[in-house]
Formats: C-alpha cells, sequence, structure tokens
C-alpha cells in the first residue's frame, strides 16, 4: 500500500484535475517591457489584475501566447495540497480501477474461449454429426434414439461412455454406428459440441456465431 500511496501521489501532483486554470489577455499592447504590470482582461483578471497580481495570488504563468500586439496568458492554480486529500478514499479509488480493469479482462478471456468452444464445436458438429442428427441436433438418428439437442452434458457423456463400454442400454438399433466416433472423441471435443448445439439453438447465440463467421 505504501507503494501505491506513493505513486498516487506523484500522479497527483503531475495531473490539472487538482489545479485551477484561467486565460486573461491584453489587446493592442505595444511595450514588452510593462506588460506584466498592465492590468489584463479576460479570465478572473478582468481588467482588475496583471501578470504581477496574479502571481502574487498564487497562480503561476502556464503558457504565454503572443499574436503582434495581443498578448495571452494562460495560469494555473494548485487548489488541493497533499494535506487536503482523503488518502484512502483515494487509494480506494484506484484500487476499485484496478479490480474492475481485472474483472474486465477476465470477462474478455471468457468470451474468447466461450467463442474458441464455439468454433471449434461447429467445425466438428457440421463435419462429423451433422449429417446424422441434422443441423441443430434434433434429428433422430434413430426411432429408438433421444434427438442429442435435448440432452444436458452429463447426459451427454454418459451416452457416450456407454458407447464406449458397449452399454447394452444405449447399443440398440444404429447405436453401434456411434461407436467409432464415440472413442474418438474426447471430453474437450464433446464439450465444444455440446455447447455449440445449446448456443445455435438460442435465438441471440445464434445471432452472434453469425456474426462471428
Amino acid at each position: 500500500m505504501k507503494l501505491l500511496a506513493a505513486i498516487i501521489l506523484s500522479l497527483m501532483f503531475t495531473t490539472v484535475l487538482y489545479s485551477e486554470t484561467t486565460m486573461c489577455f491584453k489587446e493592442n499592447h505595444k511595450s514588452m517591457t510593462t506588460i506584466e504590470k498592465t492590468k489584463l482582461d479576460g479570465g478572473i483578471c478582468q481588467g482588475q489584475k496583471s501578470v504581477t497580481d496574479m502571481h502574487k495570488d498564487g497562480w503561476v504563468t502556464s503558457d504565454i501566447k503572443i499574436n503582434n500586439s495581443t498578448y495571452i496568458y494562460v495560469f494555473k492554480k494548485n487548489t488541493t495540497s497533499a494535506s487536503d486529500i482523503d488518502m484512502d478514499a483515494l487509494e480506494a479509488k484506484v484500487v476499485k480501477r484496478l479490480h474492475d480493469a481485472a474483472t474486465e479482462k477476465k470477462k474478455v478471456q471468457k468470451e474468447q474461449m466461450r467463442l474458441g468452444k464455439l468454433k471449434a464445436g461447429k467445425r466438428l458438429y457440421t463435419n462429423v454429426c451433422q449429417d446424422c442428427h441434422g443441423p441443430k441436433g434434433f434429428k433422430n438418428a434413430s426411432n429408438t434414439s433421444r434427438a442429442i439437442a435435448n440432452f444436458n452434458l452429463k447426459e451427454l457423456k454418459l451416452l457416450m461412455n456407454g458407447y464406449i463400454n458397449d452399454d447394452k442400454d444405449v447399443n440398440r438399433g444404429r447405436a453401434l454406428i456411434m461407436r467409432p466416433y464415440a472413442t474418438n472423441t474426447d471430453s474437450k471435443q464433446l464439450i465444444n459440441i455440446y455447447v455449440y448445439l445449446k448456443n445455435i439453438n438460442s435465438p441471440k447465440s445464434e445471432k452472434l456465431i453469425e456474426e462471428k463467421k
């Protein structure tokens, strides 16, 4: 926390967030030797204060622009001292911003992973599964099978394991055809297929997939 406080203080003294700025000017002034004692117009000067007066009031000259006989002064004044700042509150704000940034980064990474699963799942399902199970997984591959779009992930894993292990409860009708596919599909690939099916059967997600093609 001490390091964080030091960083905050160093930033605090270099930012305009803790400064007040005003701009004063003088038109048709011919002599550079008398300008600093001449009453300026505009800003908070309003024909009442000169550069010298502004400096006495704690303002510093930030910039000077001279165009022919027109002088423009930009003054800045620190309005907050380090002792006036609630360091705990300021530190809390910085910590919150860092936390929010980390949270947003995790959200982006999670979304990238989700889109990666969708892309991989789509490729695998389209190339291997779609002919028998239909474009959205609602086509029954046989009269005795359920549409795979209606399975949850646990059920889908049990089904695939049943094909591999020659489970009599699943190996009926055309189910024997599934054994080589189940054998060659690992858990990660199965999850990707499941994520893809669930998403293409959700209107919002289906639109997202189309946009990401």
